[in-house]
């Protein structure tokens, strides 16, 4: 197990990090046609998220941000990605956030 700071009552204190501090995971399985390069992809349930806290695989696969998909959108809060490659059908694609 890993230690992380968190806030306690307000008060800094370093607390063990376990796999429930998942805060997003979601997966979208690609439907008919696929979705080809370039593609702006939501994000299910509507997720939001900032920057690079997104994680993000394919087929089990980690991708990485900006190699193999770009963030969408202007602002701090994004909705969406895009994919540097085309997705098949019946691909796996799995969001997720992890707390910190």
């Amino acid at each position: 197990m890993a230690k992380a700071l968190r806030l306690i009552n307000g008060v800094p204190r370093m607390a063990e990090v376990t796999g429930a501090d998942t805060i997003y995971d979601e997966t979208l399985v690609v439907g008919v046609g696929g979705i080809t390069t370039g593609t702006p992809v939501n994000l299910p349930s509507g997720k939001s998220y900032f920057g690079y806290e997104l994680e993000v695989y394919l087929n089990g696969q980690f991708l990485e941000p900006g190699i193999d998909f770009e963030i969408e959108g202007t602002g701090d809060s994004h909705t969406q990605v895009s994919f540097t490659f085309d997705l098949n059908e019946n691909e796996r694609v799995r969001f997720k956030i992890d707390a910190f």
